[in-house]
C-alpha cells in the first residue's frame, strides 16, 4: 500500500498539469502575422512558421471557389512547430468587395457606379482609392443577413461560412466606416447620425450570433481601426457626449476581444517606410484598450531596417501592443531578421475556476485514496 500511495503523489503534479493544459490562449499571444493573398504552397507556408496568431482570409482566392477546407484551418491552427496557434478569419463589414461571394455585377454601371433602383439600398458609393471596394449601409437588414443568419444553401452568410470551417474568431476591417456616414461633426456625409453607435450595434450582433446563438462561446471578436468610436466627438447629440462614450465603449469592450491598429506610428503620403510620426490621438483610445485588457495588434508598412529596428524595440513596446511590419499589400508573410516569432509564448494564468475544478476532481479524490491506503498500512 505504501507503494501505491507514493505512486499517487509522483503524479499528481502531472495528473492536475494535464487537466489544466489548453491550447493556446489569447493571453499568451505576443507575435502574430496578416496576410490575405499570395499564400504559399496553400497554408503550408504559415502552418510551419511560430508565429502564435494568424489573420488569414476566409478564401484563397478571395470568393467561394478557394474557400479554405475545415482540415486546412485545424492544420494550420494545431499543426504547427509550437503546437497551436490562433487563426482569426478576416471578414469586411464595413464595406463590400467586388470579389466576394454575395456580389452581383449588374448592381454597378461600366463606370463601377451603383445602379439606382438596380442595386441595394445598402450599397453606397465605391471608394476612389480601392476600385472595387463599396461603403456599406451596415445598419440595414439586407446587408446584415448577407454578413450573418443564414446556415446553409447557395446564400449561406459570410460569418457562418467563417463559423463552418472552423476559425477562431474574426477581424474585422472598416469599422471605422461609421466615419463616413456620421455626423459632421467627425468629417462624416451627416447621412446618419447614429452611425457610430450602430456600428457597435453590428460588432455586438457579431459576436453575440457566433457565441450563443451558434453556440461558440470562446469565438475571439478584433474590430481593425475604428478606435475613435470611442471618443465623445463622435456623439454629438447626446445630452452629454462623454456619458453616452463612456457607455458606448463599455458596450464594445463587453464583446470584443482585441483590436487591430494600422498606421500608428509611422504616417505619411508613401504607402511604405514613412518616418516616425505617430497619430497620439489614437494612440491615446488604443491605450484605453490595452489598458481594459485588450490585446493591441499593431500593424506598420515598413521594409527599412532602421524603421522596422525602431518599431519593434521601441515604439510598440513602450504602449504594450504586439508589432508587425509588412508590406502594404499584405501578400506576403514577413519574418524580419533580428524579430523572428518563437514558441515561448507568455504563460497563460490558469483561471480560478479551473483550479477549483482539478482540485476537486483530481486532488481531492487522490488524497483521499491516499489517506485510506495509509490507514490501511497501519492497521494490524
Amino acid at each position: 500500500m505504501y507503494k501505491t500511495s507514493l505512486h499517487l503523489s509522483v503524479f499528481i503534479p502531472f495528473l492536475l498539469l494535464a487537466v489544466l493544459s489548453e491550447s493556446l490562449e489569447l493571453s499568451a499571444v505576443d507575435d502574430f502575422s496578416y496576410q490575405l493573398q499570395n499564400y504559399q504552397s496553400g497554408l503550408g507556408q504559415l502552418g510551419s512558421s511560430e508565429f502564435d496568431l494568424v489573420v488569414i482570409d476566409y478564401s484563397e482566392t478571395g470568393d467561394e471557389t478557394g474557400e479554405w477546407l475545415p482540415a486546412e484551418i485545424e492544420s494550420l491552427r494545431s499543426g504547427g512547430p509550437c503546437g497551436s496557434r490562433i487563426v482569426l478569419a478576416y471578414f469586411s463589414v464595413g464595406e463590400a468587395e467586388d470579389y466576394r461571394f454575395y456580389w452581383n455585377d449588374s448592381w454597378v454601371d461600366a463606370s463601377g457606379d451603383p445602379i439606382p433602383g438596380v442595386a441595394p439600398t445598402w450599397l453606397g458609393p465605391q471608394n476612389p482609392e480601392w476600385p472595387g471596394n463599396y461603403k456599406i449601409r451596415y445598419w440595414e437588414a439586407g446587408w446584415q443577413q448577407i454578413i450573418y443568419g443564414t446556415t446553409s444553401g447557395p446564400d449561406k452568410s459570410y460569418l457562418d461560412r467563417i463559423l463552418s470551417q472552423g476559425f477562431d474568431g474574426v477581424y474585422l476591417d472598416i469599422i471605422d466606416g461609421f466615419e463616413y456616414w456620421g455626423p459632421a461633426e467627425i468629417g462624416g456625409t451627416d447621412e446618419r447620425r447614429t452611425a457610430p453607435a450602430e456600428m457597435i450595434d453590428l460588432v455586438e450582433s457579431i459576436a453575440q450570433y457566433a457565441r450563443v446563438t451558434m453556440a461558440v462561446p470562446n469565438f475571439l471578436v478584433f474590430p481593425q481601426n475604428g478606435s475613435y468610436i470611442i471618443d465623445p466627438d463622435c456623439y454629438p447629440d447626446a445630452s452629454d457626449p462623454d456619458i453616452e462614450a463612456q457607455a458606448q465603449k463599455t458596450r464594445l469592450f463587453s464583446h470584443i476581444d482585441g483590436i487591430g491598429a494600422e498606421d500608428s506610428f509611422y504616417i505619411g503620403p508613401a504607402d511604405e517606410n514613412n518616418p516616425y510620426n505617430p497619430d497620439n490621438d489614437t494612440i491615446a483610445l488604443l491605450n484605453q484598450f490595452r489598458d481594459a485588457g485588450k490585446k493591441v495588434l499593431s500593424i506598420e508598412y515598413l521594409t527599412t531596417a532602421n524603421l522596422i529596428q525602431d518599431y519593434y524595440n521601441i515604439r510598440a513596446p513602450a504602449q504594450g501592443y504586439i508589432p508587425y511590419a509588412t508590406v502594404r499589400d499584405l501578400g506576403q508573410m514577413t519574418v524580419n531578421t533580428g524579430y523572428e516569432p518563437d514558441c515561448e509564448p507568455v504563460p497563460p494564468v490558469p483561471a480560478l475556476g479551473q483550479i477549483s475544478f482539478a482540485f476537486l476532481v483530481i486532488i481531492v479524490p487522490l488524497y483521499l485514496q491516499r489517506v485510506k491506503n495509509n490507514v490501511k498500512r497501519r492497521d494490524p
